[in-house]
């Protein structure tokens, strides 16, 4: 993939993160509840490591100041660039298919980033800027990204099976 594929493809997966991040998210003091996570993935399958962290890095803070809810902290940025980074070292290959090692790399990572990330990291993120008490807050983040884990793993797997579906068809109408 060339330069300016890259570029546009980051241009995309960018305002799609915001998007979804932003705009099709239920927010609770506590808790977030969104697909922001399907751009990020595929950044990371499609580009690869560097790539996809730059996107959760820069789609954070630029959805931060063009659409805040609450003040910016930088613990949430630094999260989403270690997510990204993260499925990008598990999900990136030269050549993509679903298979049952896409599907182990997907949910080990899914797991590793929700657990140490979402779970851990933000939380501590919260705990320092709500002072709230942290018991109640594990417990219902936690019951959260445990919620979340499948219906991650589910989604993307569902989303590459019918992209692949798709790239075959248009790969056999260009041939014939």
């Amino acid at each position: 993939m060339n330069n300016s594929k890259k570029i546009l493809f980051c241009a995309l997966f960018i305002s799609s993160y915001i998007v979804l991040e932003r705009f099709f998210s239920i927010r609770t003091p506590l808790v977030t509840i969104g697909f922001s996570f399907v751009p990020l993935i595929f950044s990371a399958i499609l580009l690869g490591p560097k790539y996809s962290a730059f996107i959760a890095f820069f789609g954070d803070i630029i959805g931060s100041l063009l659409f805040p809810s609450g003040g910016y902290f930088f613990g949430f940025t630094i999260t989403a660039f270690l997510s990204g980074l993260t499925y990008g070292l598990f999900l990136y290959r030269k050549t993509f298919q679903i298979n049952k090692s896409f599907i182990v790399r997907l949910s080990i990572s899914t797991i590793l980033i929700t657990i140490i990330f979402y779970f851990g990291f933000n939380s501590i993120w919260i705990v320092l800027l709500t002072k709230k008490a942290a018991i109640f807050i594990l417990f219902i983040r936690g019951l959260k990204q445990i919620i979340m884990i499948p219906i991650k793993i589910f989604t993307i797997v569902s989303l590459c099976k019918i992209l692949e579906e798709r790239i075959v068809l248009l790969s056999h109408d260009s041939i014939a």
